[in-house]
């Protein structure tokens, strides 16, 4: 059997149906009738402790497996293969990596709801769209890279968790609780969780800016600067989020529509050039 479908599209296509059979899980919750005083559940809304558990392990094999895919299509000892599918895929399992350590502590699984069917579908680009040039990157980029990468998937969290918010406070604010919102959190906490993802994202934002000054010697070349532009308007964008919420309370719509600017922001910076260069520019 060919090595490649061995190493790389087999186990992308098992990443992707286990995504699938993860956000099938999180969905039939999400519709089901509450069973809170009966399981036990506390802050997870709607899901069971049984259910998150089995979610979380289902989502883990998926990503082992989402890896085993990049590994032989993305990642190698002296090269990264970063084109804008591959991008995609890469940071989708950062995403869902990050995801599953922060839901070992706080109650976030359910942002699984919107990030496995997502990372399913990029999984998927990625196997339809292989590419298999790799470009050589010296080691100290490759800290750069891997850390622009992560606050994009932090980011992404608290994107999708500010969406979920934003959905939180108008159902309770009509008094129409039902449906997906009897599957998260209390608003509360649901709230407490994006503050704290949004501080991480922009810390990391900081630090990927910090060492792409160092790393890079052209960050302002003019091929380089829409995306050190848009990546500063995404941090200007938290930092007066972060100060408005402890300064003057913002919260609720107002806080999920800068967190969603900031994060449009800084997908156009990376993704949108690359998408523009890669896909429209070249063919």
């Amino acid at each position: 059997m060919d090595a490649t479908f061995l190493n790389h599209t087999l186990p992308g296509i098992a990443a992707l149906m286990l995504y699938l059979i993860s956000s099938a899980f999180l969905w039939h919750a999400a519709i089901d009738r509450p069973t809170t005083k009966r399981n036990g559940e506390g802050n997870h809304g709607g899901l069971s402790r049984k259910r998150l558990v089995l979610t979380g392990v289902i989502a883990l094999t998926g990503a082992v497996a989402h890896l085993i895919m990049l590994h032989g299509s993305a990642f190698s000892s002296n090269a990264l293969n970063f084109s804008f599918f591959n991008s995609l895929s890469v940071t989708a399992w950062f995403t869902v990596l990050l995801l599953l350590v922060v839901s070992l502590g706080r109650p976030v699984l359910t942002l699984g709801l919107i990030v496995f069917p997502a990372t399913a579908a990029m999984t998927g680009l990625a196997l339809i769209f292989s590419d298999s040039q790799a470009l050589s990157v010296e080691p100290q980029l490759q800290w750069h890279v891997l850390i622009s990468v992560v606050a994009y998937a932090l980011l992404t969290m608290a994107a999708v968790q500010s969406i979920l918010v934003s959905l939180q406070d108008k159902r309770l604010r009509a008094h129409r609780p039902g449906g997906l919102v009897r599957a998260l959190p209390s608003l509360k906490l649901m709230e407490q969780v994006l503050l704290q993802l949004l501080i991480a994202s922009f810390l990391l934002l900081i630090l990927a800016l910090v060492t792409g000054v160092i790393f890079l010697d052209d960050l302002f070349a003019q091929r380089l600067v829409h995306k050190t532009a848009l990546s500063i308007l995404a941090l200007v964008l938290l930092a007066a989020l972060l100060i408005g919420h402890y300064r003057f309370g913002w919260r609720g719509q107002k806080a999920a529509k800068m967190t969603l600017g900031a994060y449009i922001a800084l997908v156009l910076g990376y993704f949108g050039s690359k998408f523009v260069k890669e896909l429209l520019l070249s063919s």
